[in-house]
């Protein structure tokens, strides 16, 4: 009893003092959730926690509304009870937020009953509520809701996909139509919460609630990339950079950072790798030290991009990020050993794929046989170089099966994509150009 109405009077602190950030603690249900997405027996990415003492927090914040929930379950009328307890000092926003706490309380009970799909629901209610009188100064609060309807979608379709996989013939009471809850969550943030932020007319940028609509778009971005479903993603991009939003740089540098993340990734998936590489590095370099998870991550879709423009990276940063299926891969494209690159790929397959960069780093395979024939180019130094040699050197590298014709394929491969300035004769071989041949990379 006493942690109920101690949490009750934290929350009417944090709204009469309109102190954003508490109030968003206060109403938390992110620990929770974690917690409880970390014991689906069925979650293939358990999250793992940056330190003990997160661990910690998070481990207290549970029990703290384990004992909480106690309370709730024997209470007679819950609603009444909370309204008669919320005081802000205006009778409308005291019903409302009576209304976002009660939901919230409601949504607690159902995920520690495993009623996941009644959790989503009270959690949904509780954002309707919310939105009906959220200002700028609650942004924290509407960002920790956004990130608790993903988490809150991600646990009740891993909970359904058990009870699916328990009893094939379970289906859902909704005239046998699965409800998707990641489209449900979408629907929700762009409706009410990406609303909410972008329907203030303030012509003052600084005190417009558009301020808080790219922490909404990042939790957008994280549900679109996770369903991949990244062609949703170009409007999101396409608003927020509009002159009618506050110009990138004044958003939270934390947001920020994911933001400029996710759209280097969104830049992979549409071929500009350029961007991608000036995004992901944006996003690397900022991200503080301390975030050993997110710059870890960031890195694994830098390094192809730095590849692709022939940057390398040092042994050692990738040691440092637990990266090293990329060191041999690195070192292959330095020298040209075209049988290290496809022994790496092979090796690596699995975890190239699981990261969506296994047919990106396919692709660097041309600037492998560049640096190749660039080394036998300089070993031989006359303009006319047979076709043998280089047939000879890809022998070496890669296999005795490889003919006259395939490599002659690849010489023209390189030729066509600027790679190599010259031509092919089948009388005298290669005839590469006087000046320059092997033009610097990266081409542009």
């Amino acid at each position: 009893m006493t942690e109920f109405y101690t949490h009750l009077t934290g929350i009417n602190e944090a709204l009469n003092s309109e102190n954003g950030p508490m109030l968003a603690q206060q109403l938390s249900m992110t620990e929770l959730l974690i917690i409880t997405l970390n014991n689906q027996t069925n979650n293939p990415t358990p999250r793992k926690f940056t330190s003990k003492q997160t661990e910690s927090n998070y481990i207290n914040k549970f029990n703290l509304l384990k004992k909480i929930d106690l309370f709730v379950k024997k209470a007679n009328d819950l609603d009444s009870l909370i309204a008669s307890k919320v005081k802000t000092g205006d009778r409308n926003q005291n019903q409302i937020y009576a209304e976002v706490i009660s939901n919230r309380l409601k949504s607690i009970s159902a995920i520690f009953d495993s009623r996941y799909s009644e959790a989503f629901k009270y959690l949904s209610e509780e954002i309707n509520s919310f939105v009906k009188i959220f200002e700028l100064w609650s942004s924290p609060l509407l960002w920790k809701l956004c990130l608790d309807i993903r988490l809150m979608a991600e646990l009740t379709s891993l909970s359904e996909q058990t009870n699916n996989n328990n009893n094939n013939s379970n289906n859902n009471n909704n005239g046998g139509k699965k409800t998707d809850y990641f489209e449900e969550a979408t629907r929700i943030l762009l409706s009410k919460c990406f609303q909410a932020a972008n329907a203030d007319r303030t012509n003052i940028m600084s005190e417009s609630k558009k301020n808080a609509a790219m922490g909404v778009v990042n939790q957008l971005f994280h549900i679109y990339f996770k369903i991949n479903n990244l062609k949703l993603c170009k409007n999101l991009v396409t608003t927020i950079e509009s002159s009618g939003f506050p110009p990138l740089e004044n958003y939270p540098l934390s947001q920020l950072i994911t933001y400029r993340f996710f759209n280097g990734r969104l830049a992979v998936f549409n071929g500009n790798y350029k961007k991608a590489q000036q995004e992901l590095l944006f996003a690397f370099n900022k991200c503080p030290s301390s975030s050993f998870k997110n710059k870890r991550l960031i890195l694994l879709y830098l390094v192809p991009m730095q590849l692709e423009q022939c940057k390398f990276p040092k042994k050692t940063l990738l040691e440092k990020y637990k990266l090293s299926q990329f060191v041999d891969i690195v070192q292959s494209i330095k020298y040209g050993n075209i049988k290290l690159f496809n022994q790496c790929l092979t090796t690596h397959q699995n975890f190239f794929i699981s990261k969506g960069i296994y047919l990106i780093l396919e692709k660097l395979k041309i600037i492998v046989y560049r640096n190749l024939f660039k080394r036998v180019f300089l070993i031989n130094t006359a303009p006319r170089i047979p076709i043998g040699n280089f047939v000879a050197a890809l022998k070496w590298m890669e296999n005795d099966s490889v003919d006259i014709d395939e490599t002659e394929c690849i010489l023209a491969n390189l030729i066509s994509n600027g790679y190599l300035k010259g031509y092919i004769s089948h009388k005298v071989g290669l005839v590469v150009s006087p000046t320059n041949p092997f033009p610097k990379l990266p081409i542009n």
